[in-house]
Formats: structure tokens, C-alpha cells, sequence
């Protein structure tokens, strides 16, 4: 019983960090601006969590939609709108 749990506590951060996005960027201010506005994003599905610590599929959605626009050259208040 102690191996099993053992084992399963040693896998359990691995199944935890499955949903991270791995974004590359090129330009360091964009990653930057992306980096601002995910902390600033809530997420309404998560008790007005940012969108940065949310693993709620919407947060994810929200996430990748905000580097699309920022990778679009969009600026902050287009995003935040």
C-alpha cells in the first residue's frame, strides 16, 4: 500500500503540469505584453482567477486567442476590448 502511494505521488505532478502552454515568441516585448494580459485576464469560470493560473478550458481558449492577437501586432487595449 505505501509503494502505491509513493508511486502515485510521484506521478501526480506530471498529470498536474499537462496543460501548460508553451508559446515561442521572437519579439521580447510581445512576449512581454502577452505575459501583462494573461495576469490581467480573468477567467469567469474560475472565480475571477487570471487566465495565467487557470486550467479551465476556457482560460486556455482565452490564452491562446490573446497570443494570436498579440502575434498580430495587436496593442493592449485591443486586446483588453
Amino acid at each position: 500500500m505505501k509503494r502505491f502511494l509513493l508511486l502515485a505521488l510521484l506521478y501526480m505532478p506530471l498529470s498536474l503540469s499537462a496543460n501548460v502552454d508553451a508559446y515561442e515568441f521572437d519579439d521580447p516585448a510581445r512576449e512581454a505584453l502577452y505575459k501583462k494580459l494573461i495576469k490581467e485576464l480573468r477567467c469567469t469560470v474560475c472565480q475571477n482567477q487570471d487566465i495565467a493560473d487557470s486550467n479551465a478550458e476556457l482560460a486556455q481558449d482565452l490564452r491562446r486567442k490573446t497570443y494570436q492577437m498579440v502575434q498580430e501586432g495587436r496593442d493592449e487595449a485591443y486586446v483588453l476590448d
